[in-house]
């Protein structure tokens, strides 16, 4: 049996279907049969098609800003009133985006803000500041909060805040209450110090530095100095006698404290340079041949002595340089031999150093 096909488009596709050229099918059964040929291959093709997943759409999102806000509490402590202590707070930025800084306020009594300028715009993974300030203007405990806003959160963050204002107290405190230089030599100078202290919780303004005694002096201090609650400064005194003579003298410190002023003794006394003394000793030369002579001192009459010099000395002349003033010295002489032998001790002479 020959076969031939015939061309059928099924869904938009070409089938070719056989066609038999003897024991010819009736026309019924032929498209009946293509029919559910194309109505299988149709379903095939359109599961096919349904069946095929789509691609995913990607979504990213979006980096935001965040609000970091330090330390979450602040104490300033007792602060006088009349005083100011400030204390900073860092404003951070840990998110991915730009944050800002729309409001930093507070309504606690005594309490101000500085160092921002609003908004304020804080870049990702930075930080930036602004200042509390406490100036309490009466005495008592004041509580309160700063409230920082931004566009990361319609919530505020909140930094606590707390001080207390006490009566304002200055109290300048000095290290010695006099000072004593003791013997200088006239026409030389000696220098000491002392130190003042603000004792208080509120500043401290020196007024005045004053001296009395023409040969002291005073320096390291002068008027207008303002020293804050805990801060010291050094003031110098120095003794310049020119004269001899006991001197006495005072330096007087005036400022706001309460305990002024603050006044401080001053004693020396100027005395001549010290004269050096030597003792010139002379003896008779020892008839015989020697190798030299060796001299013996002590502060005793009658010794024991100590020999002075180092190698015998060879002349029949001694100065002794090593004395002091207002001391008495006792000397006898020795000959040495060329052996080493020393003679016996020749007699005692004395010698009575003037003071000073």
């Amino acid at each position: 049996m020959d076969k031939t096909f015939n061309r059928v488009m099924c869904g938009g596709a070409e089938i070719l279907a056989p066609r038999e050229t003897s024991n010819k099918r009736s026309p019924a059964r032929l498209a009946a049969l293509l029919l559910l040929l194309c109505a299988t291959l149709s379903i095939s093709g359109c599961i096919g098609l349904t069946g095929a997943s789509k691609p995913a759409s990607s979504s990213t999102t979006p980096a935001a800003a965040e609000l970091s806000v330090s330390p979450a509490s602040v104490n300033f402590g007792s602060v006088a009133i009349g005083g100011t202590v400030s204390q900073s707070v860092t404003v951070s930025n840990p998110g991915g985006a730009a944050l800002s800084v729309t409001q930093a306020s507070t309504t606690a009594s005594g309490f101000s803000i500085t160092g921002v300028k609003l908004p304020m715009t804080v870049a990702p993974g930075k930080q930036s500041t602004f200042t509390i300030v406490f100036a309490p203007k009466a005495a008592g405990a004041v509580n309160g909060s700063v409230s920082v806003m931004s566009d990361a959160s319609s919530t505020p963050s909140a930094v606590s805040i707390s001080g207390t204002g006490v009566a304002a107290a200055a109290l300048l405190n000095s290290s010695a209450s006099s000072l004593s230089f003791g013997n200088v030599t006239a026409n030389t100078s000696s220098s000491q110090s002392v130190t003042l202290t603000n004792a208080g919780n509120s500043n401290v303004t020196i007024s005045s530095v004053s001296v009395s005694g023409t040969k002291f002096s005073a320096s390291g201090v002068s008027s207008g100095l303002i020293l804050s609650p805990g801060q010291h400064a050094v003031l110098n005194v120095t003794f310049s006698p020119s004269a001899l003579g006991a001197l006495s003298g005072s330096v007087t410190v005036a400022s706001n404290a309460s305990n002024s002023p603050a006044a401080i003794s001053l004693s020396g006394a100027g005395v001549a340079a010290a004269v050096p003394h030597s003792v010139a000793l002379g003896w008779t030369a020892d008839t015989t041949p020697v190798a030299g002579y060796n001299v013996h001192r002590s502060t005793v009459s009658g010794g024991p002595y100590t020999k002075l010099n180092g190698a015998p000395v060879t002349s029949a002349a001694y100065t002794d340089a090593t004395v002091s003033g207002g001391q008495t010295y006792f000397y006898v002489v020795t000959a040495v031999a060329s052996t080493g032998a020393e003679s016996q001790n020749s007699a005692q002479a004395s010698a009575v150093i003037p003071t000073p």
